[in-house]
């Protein structure tokens, strides 16, 4: 969360549009589309960290899902109004979707992993989250 703020409080996305004189307009182009891009992977990153601190506490459930999804779509609120007051930033309705559906995204992949997939590798290690205690053996 502190990398995002951070993030959203410095960027001036006229910094780009200086270099445009200096760089091709393809590479100008996918620093636009990286930028925009980083939206759904921020939030979907937060939503997968705040299911895993959430495991240290038991078994992923309904509950933790929807808590951590609202937790992470709330940040990207508070982000959205906070950019408001930093200068060369504003809030963005179109910001706000790209957060919600890098969250959707990510719950989507844990969902399934966790719950349907047993097999996977990636549910294995968030199942192995729920399953350690402090001393670093099964519970």
């Amino acid at each position: 969360m502190g990398i995002i703020w951070l993030q959203s409080s410095h960027f001036n996305p006229e910094s780009v549009f200086a270099l445009s004189s200096l760089l091709d307009v393809n590479v100008i182009l996918l620093l636009g589309i990286l930028f925009e891009l980083a939206h759904f992977f921020e939030f979907g990153l937060l939503y997968l960290l705040l299911i895993m601190s959430l495991l240290t506490f038991g078994k992923l459930n309904s509950t933790k899902e929807i808590l951590a999804a609202s937790l992470a779509l709330s940040y990207g609120l508070i982000d959205e109004i906070h950019q408001m007051y930093v200068p060369f930033r504003s809030f963005s309705y179109f910001d706000l979707i790209k957060n919600c559906i890098g969250v959707w995204v990510v719950s989507y992949i844990v969902h399934r992993c966790y719950f349907i997939r047993k097999n996977s590798r990636s549910g294995a290690v968030l199942r192995k989250i729920t399953k350690q205690d402090k001393n670093n053996t099964a519970v």
